[in-house]
């Protein structure tokens, strides 16, 4: 009689399928598509880690602990990655639960959201107060 190979889903289910185990795995989920943006972000310019890494002014080492998701990058890293890609990054505050909250604006940070000394703000004067940046009720 012949075995079936093993594959990876089999050995990911049956390792899932300790409820302990799958806690922790989906606790891990958001860090996990973080990773995989960042893949998708240098995937997209035709560079490889090193060249990348270069042209935002990394080391090719930091790339390669983003990718993989042993790093977690700081917004400001993350801005300077998707903009030197073409990109800008947007941070969107969703309600958790089905519950009836105000709709808070996104705030988008891109190139033009560095200041003259470096780091990266969310442009404070553009709004004139908290009340601008809640929206109607969904």
């Amino acid at each position: 009689m012949k075995q079936q190979p093993i594959t990876w889903e089999s050995i990911r289910d049956r390792v899932l399928a300790n409820p302990e185990v799958k806690a922790e795995y989906d606790a891990l989920e958001a860090e996990f598509e973080l990773a995989s943006r960042a893949i998708a972000i240098r995937a997209s310019t035709g560079l490889t880690q090193r060249e990348f890494a270069e042209r935002v002014g990394m080391k090719q080492s930091q790339i390669a602990r983003i990718e993989s998701g042993t790093q977690i990058p700081k917004l400001e890293t993350l801005a300077k990655l998707a903009a030197d890609a073409g990109y800008a990054i947007e941070v969107n505050f969703i309600p958790i639960q089905e519950k009836q909250l105000p709709e808070i604006k996104p705030i988008r940070f891109n190139k033009s959201n560095r200041t003259d000394s470096g780091p990266l703000v969310a442009n404070p004067t553009r709004y004139r107060n908290s009340a601008e940046l809640i929206g109607k009720s969904r």
